[in-house]
Order: C-alpha cells, then sequence, then structure tokens
C-alpha cells in the first residue's frame, strides 16, 4: 500500500498517534486511589522512564534498547487504561487483555511502511513481560524506581501523605546503580517513617510479587 496524502496508511497513522494520545489524559491509579490532586498520567510515567534509561551507567547493557522499551511498555494502556492492584484483576486476565490491545495497536500499524515499527514495538513488549533479558530487568526497576521518585515528591509537596506502599515496591529493585538511588530516596522521605530497613522490612513479603507487571498484591508496584 503506498503512502501518500489521504492514502489509508496516512490515515492509519494517525489513528495510532491519537490512540496513543490517550496516554497523556489518563491518570495513574495509583495515585487516584491514594487521593493525589492533579496526578501524574501514564504517559509522564513513561517518560520520565526513557530519561532513566538514557541515565543508564551500566555499559554491559544496550541502552537504545532500554529507552524504547520504556516507551513502549505501557502502551497497551491506551486501550485498556490503567490497572491497579487494588481492583484485584487476575494476573492472568490482565495480561490478556494487554496482550490484545498491543495486536489491537499493531493491527493499526499494518500497512506499509509502518509494519517494521508495529513488529518493533510487539517484539519490546513482549520481552519486557517474559522479564528474560538484563534490559528487561533493568527497565522494570525503572518502572518501580520512577514510581518511588515519584511517591517522594508527592510526599513531599504533601505533607503527612503516607506513601509507604508505594516505597515497599522497592524490594524488587536489583540494579545496584537502582538500589542507590531507591534507598537515597526511602532515607530522604518527609513522612517521619521513612527510613531503608523499615521500607525493605515491611516490603520483604512482596518482593517475589513485585518483579511481574501484572502482580495483584496489596502493594503499589503496579498502577
Amino acid at each position: 500500500m503506498s503512502f501518500s496524502t489521504g492514502s489509508r496508511a496516512a490515515q492509519d497513522v494517525i489513528a495510532f498517534l491519537h490512540t496513543m494520545g490517550r496516554l497523556k489524559d489518563t491518570a495513574r491509579r495509583g495515585w487516584v486511589e491514594h487521593d493525589i490532586r492533579s496526578p501524574e498520567s501514564i504517559s509522564d510515567h513513561m517518560y520520565r522512564m526513557s530519561l532513566m534509561c538514557m541515565m543508564c551507567p551500566d555499559t554491559t547493557l544496550n541502552r537504545d534498547r532500554m529507552i524504547k522499551m520504556a516507551l513502549c511498555h505501557d502502551t497497551g494502556e491506551s486501550i485498556i487504561g490503567d490497572i491497579s492492584p487494588a481492583m484485584k484483576v487476575p494476573k492472568e486476565v490482565k495480561r490478556k487483555q494487554e496482550t490484545q490491545a498491543i495486536q489491537d495497536l499493531c493491527g493499526l500499524l499494518s500497512s506499509s511502511p509502518s509494519t517494521t515499527f508495529a513488529t518493533e514495538l510487539r517484539e519490546l513488549f513482549e520481552e519486557y513481560e517474559a522479564q528474560e533479558t538484563a534490559e528487561s530487568h533493568f527497565v522494570k526497576d525503572m518502572d518501580l524506581l520512577e514510581m518511588i521518585v515519584q511517591a517522594h515528591g508527592y510526599e513531599s509537596a504533601n505533607p503527612g501523605k503516607d506513601l509507604s506502599s508505594f516505597f515497599r515496591s522497592g524490594a524488587g529493585i536489583r540494579h545496584p546503580w537502582a538500589r542507590a538511588i531507591f534507598e537515597t530516596l526511602a532515607n530522604t522521605r518527609p513522612y517521619s517513617t521513612s527510613k531503608t530497613a523499615e521500607v525493605e522490612e515491611e516490603g520483604r513479603g512482596d518482593a517475589q510479587a513485585v518483579p511481574s507487571a501484572t502482580t495483584t498484591t496489596t502493594t503499589a508496584s503496579n498502577m
């Protein structure tokens, strides 16, 4: 199919971009559930995650791939919305919904010359979900760490606000660089119980569930 003004291929790209635009307007549910005013959007979250991947000092990792993965990992939420643990959606159901959403998004890009991007989008999503590569592990760490950075900011801006459930997700962070940042955040929280040991002790029982992007534990590890 040719790509020209008014062509079906051009219209499909526009449809895809409008769908992605929903991420800019969809608030992260975890913050909504904790009564945060004007909470960040899904797009906000992915943008800072991508910057954090750019900052990665580990030269053994493919930085460009991690940046792309961070940009793509929540794109399915443009269709299904942000599903938080509090919604108690079964892990298998959430995974199925996310996979179908990615398939639908790729379907919008089935027209040449967008098929290459559609394939890459699907591959990046699948790699992130599988959590079998060093790059996907780091991006997962950034998913958790970005959330904790945001929680730290919200606690600072809202005296007395206790977002400990988000900090407990830090038990799942593995990369040394990311852990150093997490521990610094945990030790500089404005909330009175903001100590790394306390946060990690409370979250220790949740550590096995945290690496999965579809966990339904009571911690706020995924929004």
